[in-house]
């Protein structure tokens, strides 16, 4: 499986009654109407779209359009792929909402992470808490993101592939002062190991149109230090945030990167109900993204090692209100 998808363009008018839509040297036009809820596709002209073609194109109407809703008349519904339960009946039609198009976890997954996991309790230490899956080292997470024109990639962390690229991040004095890792080779391909051999834990790398873009550190959070700070439930999940090159900050670029790790880790396990994050309470550069993101501050705490506040990304927030 390549990395990168090919790139797909929807324009409208400036009423947004008329779309054009371009995907693999293929164009389709399309008549819209704005409606109270979102928007209603009247007509459609060109072939049919496949399974993968067809998400792709809602995929970038839903950004383009900022709908909440799309509805397809009885007449246009032939040209989409509208088998997954998710889409429903209407009087003239089928229609699908945002918030239910994006948690379609087959869309952007790996297959191997389709199964759930029965909910079975275990102990490590003193905590009680769910079996946690295996990640391996396929492409886990693949989406072309519209805003950006790039395609997104999540992959778990190895020694092999990215210890230069990790031990260059994390000896940034501009990672350094936050993560507080300025550590050796040797000792930073330790923790990657230590990371990924942890079932609680899971090193992720992000990559756009295949270049690497930062590392995400994701987490269980009954089973981390940030447990007790928390009002976590069993699969809450936690993810640390390292954007790693330069290239890749500003620009309104890192909410991007904020939003499909977030919609990664609420697909990866749909038990999820919140995402948590503490960052050093002085990070002003990460506490930003709050204004951007669904990310909220839930306050502050102290750590022994620093002063932390407390983020939460709530899933029926994120699903609701996030424009991916």
């Amino acid at each position: 499986m390549t990395h990168t998808f090919s790139p797909i363009e929807v324009t409208s008018s400036s009423d947004r009654q008329q779309l054009r839509i371009s995907l693999d040297h293929q164009v389709w036009q399309a008549r819209h109407q704005v409606t109270a809820t979102g928007g209603r596709i009247l007509d459609w002209e060109g072939p049919a779209l496949n399974r993968e073609a067809s998400h792709r194109v809602l995929d970038s109407l839903f950004y383009t359009l900022d709908s909440r809703q799309i509805e397809l008349t009885n007449g246009t519904c032939e040209f989409f792929d509208t088998c997954h339960p998710a889409w429903e009946e209407t009087e003239g039609g089928k229609a699908l909402f945002r918030s239910d198009f994006y948690q379609i976890r087959e869309y952007w997954l790996d297959k191997a992470l389709w199964p759930i996991l029965p909910d079975r309790i275990v102990q490590t230490g003193d905590i009680r808490h769910p079996r946690r899956p295996t990640v391996e080292n396929q492409i886990l997470y693949r989406r072309f993101a519209p805003g950006l024109g790039k395609t997104i990639t999540l992959r778990q962390a190895t020694v092999e592939e990215d210890s230069e690229r990790f031990h260059r991040w994390q000896n940034s004095p501009r990672v350094a002062k936050f993560w507080e890792y300025p550590w050796s080779r040797e000792r930073l391909n330790a923790m990657l190991d230590e990371r990924r051999a942890d079932s609680h834990s899971t090193p992720l790398i992000l990559e756009a149109n295949g270049e690497a873009v930062g590392y995400f550190e994701t987490y269980y959070a009954v089973e981390d230090r940030l447990g007790p700070y928390c009002d976590a439930a069993p699969y809450d999940q936690g993810v640390h945030v390292l954007v790693g090159e330069q290239a890749f900050l500003g620009k309104g670029q890192t909410p991007h990167w904020l939003n499909a790790v977030s919609h990664f880790l609420f697909l990866a396990e749909p038990r999820t109900r919140h995402i948590w994050g503490e960052p050093k309470a002085d990070n002003k550069a990460m506490l930003r993204h709050t204004e951007t993101t669904t990310w909220e501050k839930r306050g502050e705490f102290d750590f022994p090692h620093k002063r932390a506040a407390l983020l939460c990304n709530p899933r029926d927030r994120f699903f609701l209100d996030t424009q991916l």
